[in-house]
């Protein structure tokens, strides 16, 4: 089965904002990648210690930025003065640099909690980003928002019940199902090398939309789009080669 070709530009997603174009979860990267013709973004978000929903993938500012210190302990005005990397963004600044684009743009808010967070902080995260994100999307089609924890999106269900929640897993879980329900997603993330076809029919028939992460080959992106994911996830892919 064939993606149509009008889908495409929303089913070709920049991981981490188009990771092989620049800084991963920059502002650099996002602009190189809507030059490249991305219209469909994913990024990570975190919670500064004063509140503010900041883009960042790892706990420790160290493989970032050079230093050894939590993100998430720190106010953003600290964060926000760091050198040794790209700026770090906000999602307000996130939100600012899509309107650039004239054209509709599909965006994936992957909530990441500390690893070490309690189930109460985790879901205090989800909902304090689900939080913002409904305040800064709120004339806008709301992001979807995702995360590998359950509490993390109890909590943005809770908060924003109107934007949409994935569940990332590694593989299709035996409790894929009842969290579906329990928790209202629209779909499922799982990674390409725990995934399978029939995993993604499975989705389908429960009426859930399927991704797979993380795909840096055209051949391999190609062919899970034809077996019926929704989205793929690239570093670099351009999403005009899908078409060939």
């Amino acid at each position: 089965m064939n993606a149509p070709a009008a889908h495409l530009p929303q089913a070709v997603i920049a991981h981490r904002l188009g990771a092989a174009l620049g800084p991963e979860n920059s502002l650099q990267a996002c602009r190189a990648a809507l030059r490249a013709g991305f219209r469909a973004f994913e990024c990570d978000v975190k919670l500064s210690a004063d509140g503010e929903a900041f883009l960042l993938h790892d706990d420790s500012l160290l493989r970032s930025h050079g230093c050894p210190l939590r993100a998430s302990a720190l106010p953003w005005g600290w964060l926000r003065a760091l050198t040794g990397g790209a700026p770090l963004a906000s999602l307000r600044e996130l939100r600012d640099c899509l309107r650039e684009c004239p054209e509709p743009i599909w965006l994936n808010l992957e909530i990441k909690v500390d690893d070490d967070a309690c189930a109460a902080l985790q879901t205090s995260w989800g909902q304090r980003i689900a939080q913002q994100a409904a305040a800064l999307w709120r004339d806008a089609p709301p992001p979807l928002l995702s995360s590998f924890s359950l509490p993390a999106l109890q909590g943005a269900e809770a908060a924003a019940p109107r934007l949409p929640r994935a569940w990332l897993c590694d593989h299709l879980p035996d409790a894929w199902h009842g969290a579906a329900q329990t928790l209202r997603l629209s779909a499922l993330h799982l990674a390409a090398a725990g995934c399978a076809a029939a995993d993604l029919a499975q989705l389908r028939t429960a009426g859930l939309q399927a991704r797979v992460y993380t795909v840096n080959d055209p051949a391999q992106l190609r062919r899970w789009l034809d077996a019926g994911a929704q989205g793929v996830f690239t570093d670099a892919v351009p999403p005009a080669g899908t078409l060939e």
